[in-house]
């Protein structure tokens, strides 16, 4: 999968957040990632509409971004609603996933919950990170299927295992609630940890926490600083409040220390 600059798609109801990627599967398909890459759409467009014709399944999802971001042709989310049914039906995951996605919102195409199940779990049985993230997150409000904190755990779960960012902090807060699973504080500073080192916001902040109530992991303040000063320069509100807390406990030389760590961390590649 190559990797996209394209803007991320948001799903109807309880934030659920998923993004759209460009998929390159063959010479001439790179010719228009090249293009959309440059900014030069009508070339992407003109590139992928015949292949797309002739049931190229990763040039139907492509042409159907276009379609749905408006770029090099007029935004039409009926029509991108279309691409995105024909590739699904060859089995292309990452179709399957925007199709979902409409289906959640109406975008495009009358709102349905049930099919958005459907597709979603297509695409999180092949193992398309993003899928079986989003899918774990509607077991786990009851949108579309019902409540099931379990089955919320084991897809949240199997994405966090593939570097899902937002399913491991999400697996956090399930270990450190025991929610489909049991409680486990040290798998939940595990995940914290691999999504914080991310640069996730509240998994830094998260993971702040825990140091400072000793919760996973030994107490100590200044990791717990570091942490939440992060989050805090990232502008998350409950980072920044307890940032001020934290520092009303410390000492000059362990804020610096905090400070310090803060100043020369860099994140991981996930």
């Amino acid at each position: 999968m190559a990797p996209s600059n394209a803007p991320p798609r948001v799903a109807v109801g309880y934030a659920l957040i998923v993004c759209v990627s460009l998929i390159s599967a063959c010479a001439s398909s790179d010719k228009g990632w090249e293009a959309y890459q440059q900014g030069d759409f009508a070339t992407a467009l003109e590139i992928w509409a015949p292949l797309a014709k002739d049931g190229d399944a990763s040039a139907q999802y492509n042409l159907g971004i276009l379609y749905d971001q408006g770029k090099g042709v007029a935004r039409d989310p009926r029509r991108a609603v279309e691409l995105w049914t024909m590739a699904s039906e060859q089995g292309f995951a990452p179709a399957q996933h925007n199709l979902a996605t409409s289906l959640i919102g109406g975008d495009g195409i009358e709102q349905d919950f049930d099919q958005a199940i459907k597709w979603f779990t297509a695409a999180a049985d092949q193992g398309l990170p993003r899928s079986r993230y989003t899918l774990g997150k509607m077991y786990s409000y009851g949108l579309g299927v019902a409540k099931d904190d379990k089955l919320a755990f084991k897809w949240i779960g199997k994405a966090a295992e593939a570097g899902n960012v937002r399913a491991q902090y999400n697996l956090g807060e399930i270990y450190r609630d025991g929610i489909g699973t049991e409680v486990d504080l040290v798998q939940s500073v595990k995940w914290y940890r691999m999504a914080a080192e991310s640069g996730y916001d509240k998994a830094q902040a998260g993971l702040g926490q825990r140091y400072a109530l000793g919760q996973g992991v030994g107490k100590n303040f200044v990791q717990a600083l570091f942490w939440t000063t992060l989050a805090a320069n990232q502008g998350l509100e409950r980072a920044i409040k307890k940032r001020k807390d934290l520092m009303s406990h410390m000492s000059p030389a362990e804020i610096a220390a905090a400070h310090k760590l803060a100043a020369d961390w860099q994140p991981a590649n996930n």
